[in-house]
């Protein structure tokens, strides 16, 4: 999982190392939908705010689950969500929708739910 910076870093790591991973959680990092051929087969739950950056999440949402062969996706989408609780980004209303998400026992229920038996492999070359 990763959010905003850390988000859109977990987008890159899950498109290029995709056999090591069973899913992947992103928060607050819109991504360009060229990015969901690369993510075939992992199971994704998406996190964002209504406002999230100009390309928002729909796009790459969509095309996750256009032509998906496997691999489940999930969209969590808040209308409304706080600012970080530090007082130097009390700008950024809504991006804090990771405080909410982390929160919510579902997220981890769901990723600790996941599997992947060939990941065990990939991990051990």
């Amino acid at each position: 999982t990763g959010q905003s910076a850390g988000g859109a870093g977990a987008w890159r790591f899950a498109a290029k190392y995709g056999e090591l991973w069973a899913s992947v959680s992103v928060v607050c990092a819109p991504a360009s939908p060229q990015l969901a051929e690369s993510l075939e087969n992992l199971h994704i739950w998406v996190v964002g705010w209504t406002g999230d950056g100009e390309m928002g999440n729909d796009e790459i949402v969509e095309a996750l689950k256009v032509r998906r062969r496997s691999g489940s996706v999930r969209y969590t989408r808040y209308t409304k969500a706080p600012p970080p609780p530090d007082p130097q980004y009390r700008f950024m209303l809504g991006h804090g929708s990771y405080d909410l998400i982390y929160r919510d026992p579902r997220l981890w229920q769901w990723a600790l739910a996941q599997r992947r038996p060939s990941a065990i492999k990939a991990w051990q070359q």
